[in-house]
């Protein structure tokens, strides 16, 4: 029973979720739609994973985050490409997202609640391809490559060619799951043969990976396809037509169900009735794996595909070695300016990403450490970075944006179809954000988009490191050159960044005012009043000398009761005015403290010139030279009392 869709407002704006590693499938399938939403002046917003088919685990969870951005009420409707995902969680988390939605949904090849279904008639073109071998080339030996155990696709093509040997009184000798991938299959087989096996007259695999992988087997173990065994596929992929000998196999015509989900989605908008189906025919289509010529477009996509080759391959290594380069110039990157800065003269000089791009990352990071990002939340913060942005060819500014946007400043354009595809970013177990292209689709059609995704993740994640390694440097620096008990240089501290300080107005052609002040008689508070005393007074003399002096002075505690203090001079300076200044400031702590001794320091002091030589340690007895001569005063007064 079929219901209306409230009227709502149009956004022109539909969703598709996806799995990127189908990307043959993917090119075919999206390209359909991409036709139809074109024609309309509809964006499309590409939710794309690359999940691979091993289980849960934290990468699985961080791509994750990548659903939590689809907002329904932001979309008009929302196909699912449900036959590329690769894991349970992933299909069950685009589940509920579709059966919870208020959109309209449609789903490809497999049946998800809540979505009509725009699938492929798995049993035509395999029963074709089983009536072929069988009555043109006389197979009735066959075995089975399947996909994933309990696939149901997988399991249609196979009752096709059961039902065709059951007509002539045959099975399938056996059934090996290859889980639909070219390598397990290579390895598979060529284990198969190394253990003895008798050969068949034909492997019949349920996809086009898995044929390439099984001939590549046979191919190393030297034996020719098809004069000694036929091996057919299904998909009717690229890699399958330019492979030699070029694979037998099925066309599930993979543009026309992409065109069809569309138009079927807008159906939908106009009535609901998620209980819709529209299955497209699938056929055979015999090449030189099965034994028959090849057609000449196949022959001249091969010759292409070799023509280009050189091409493909150079610009896959460049590309690798280009980010090297990248890694080299962002080593030293400090925080998240200099990495902007620094992207405008590497990144933004290539088109890897296209006219169009955004690193959207987390706010925090490059502040939290390793653990605390791990713990962060598994949905994106509402405000993130726009870390690097490429718009019509051109960098950005760096900036926050709200993640509700998806793509920062989005806006439909009237009239325009505009494709944006995005991906989540991760390493190390940590969520680093999302890349978005816009209008660049093709670069997800032959994996370029994962390759150049890994390399951009572990270009941010050593940016990270090193970010994380200086802010250590710094803390380690922090306490070699830091006075633990008053939180002013330590002697350390004292002739490195007081001394470049002096030097550094030196050449500016500035004066600089050192003072040395000295606790008088610090060694009769230690003897009378103990030692906790003795550090009492240390750290109120180190106040009162903070109190004394403007903010732009640097301190540092040079031996156990001296301190020294470097600031702005002039050639000549009242002493007496800063001696003033430091004992009424010490007067003042000695009396909110209630001290149980008296407590008291002789100032010193050094008018460094411009063109004065000499190093930290020459100014220093010149000032302690002026310093004794106060203390002897003093002593002398108080001896006097």
């Amino acid at each position: 029973m079929s219901e209306h869709k409230e009227t709502t407002e149009k956004k022109n704006k539909i969703a598709v979720f996806t799995n990127g590693w189908g990307c043959e499938f993917l090119s075919e399938v999206f390209e359909g739609i991409r036709k139809e939403a074109e024609a309309d002046g509809v964006d499309i917003f590409v939710f794309l994973t690359y999940h691979l088919p091993v289980g849960v685990n934290s990468t699985t969870r961080k791509q994750m985050q990548l659903f939590h951005l689809f907002d329904p009420k932001e979309y008009d409707g929302v196909i699912v490409l449900a036959n590329t995902l690769n894991t349970t969680e992933e299909q069950e988390t685009i589940r509920n997202i579709v059966s919870n939605c208020s959109i309209p949904a449609v789903s490809t090849a497999l049946r998800m609640p809540g979505a009509s279904l725009i699938g492929t008639d798995n049993y035509h073109g395999a029963y074709e391809l089983a009536e072929h071998i069988i009555e043109h080339h006389g197979a009735k030996d066959i075995i089975f490559i399947s996909g994933y155990e309990g696939n149901e696709e997988s399991a249609i093509r196979k009752k096709a060619i059961d039902d065709v040997l059951a007509r002539q009184g045959l099975s399938v000798r056996e059934t090996i799951h290859c889980n639909f991938d070219f390598y397990l299959a290579t390895l598979t087989m060529q284990d198969w043969i190394d253990a003895g096996n008798k050969l068949p007259d034909a492997f019949v695999c349920a996809n086009d990976h898995m044929a390439l992988g099984v001939i590549s087997a046979l191919y190393v173990k030297g034996i020719k396809v098809p004069e000694e065994v036929m091996v057919t596929g299904y998909d009717d992929i690229l890699d399958a037509r330019f492979s030699y000998p070029s694979v037998a196999t099925v066309s599930r015509q993979l543009g026309e169900l992409g065109s069809q989900a569309y138009k079927e989605l807008k159906h939908q908008m106009v009535e609901r009735d998620p209980s819709r189906e529209i299955i497209i025919k699938s056929h055979f289509i015999p090449t030189e794996s099965c034994g028959c010529s090849t057609s000449e477009a196949t022959v001249d996509l091969r010759l292409k595909k070799m023509r280009n080759f050189f091409f493909e391959d150079n610009e896959t290594k460049m590309v690798d070695f280009y980010f090297q380069e990248i890694r080299v110039a962002m080593a030293q990157t400090e925080n998240k300016e200099q990495f902007h800065s620094i992207a405008d003269r590497t990144l933004g000089r290539r088109d890897f990403f296209g006219k169009n791009y955004c690193i959207c990352t987390e706010p925090l990071f490059f502040e939290l450490d390793d653990n605390a990002n791990r713990k962060a939340s598994e949905r994106y913060h509402a405000q993130m970075d726009v870390l690097y942005e490429i718009r019509d060819g051109k960098p950005a500014e760096l900036r926050m944006f709200n993640s509700s946007e998806i793509y920062p400043g989005y806006e439909h354009e009237p009239g325009k179809s505009n494709i944006y595809l995005l991906s989540a970013m991760f390493g190390n177990n940590m969520s680093i954000g999302y890349m978005i292209l816009k209008n660049y689709p093709q670069i997800m059609y032959d994996l370029r988009f994962k390759r150049w995704l890994n390399n951009m993740e572990s270009l941010l994640i050593t940016v990270r490191q090193y970010m994380f390694s200086q802010k250590a440097n710094r803390q380690l620096s922090e306490i070699y050159m830091n006075d633990f008990l008053t939180g002013m240089y330590n002697r350390t501290g004292c002739e490195n960044v007081l001394f470049s300080y002096i030097e550094n107005r030196k050449n500016e052609g500035k004066y600089t005012t050192l003072l040395f002040a000295d606790i008088n008689f610090m060694k009769k508070i230690n003897d009378g009043y103990g030692h906790l005393n003795g550090d009492l007074a240390i750290k109120a003399t180190a106040r009162a000398l903070r109190n004394a002096l403007s903010e732009d002075w640097l301190f540092g505690r040079y031996g156990g009761d001296e301190f020294i203090a470097v600031g702005p001079g002039e050639a000549t300076i009242d002493i007496n005015k800063y001696r003033a200044d430091f004992a009424d400031a010490m007067k003042k702590i000695v009396e909110r403290l209630k001290l149980s001794f008296e407590l008291s320091a002789s100032l010193g002091y050094c008018v460094i010139g411009p063109d004065d030589v000499g190093y930290i340690g020459d100014f220093i007895r010149i000032a302690d030279m002026s310093m004794y001569e106060e203390k002897q005063r003093m002593h002398e007064l108080m001896s006097g009392s």
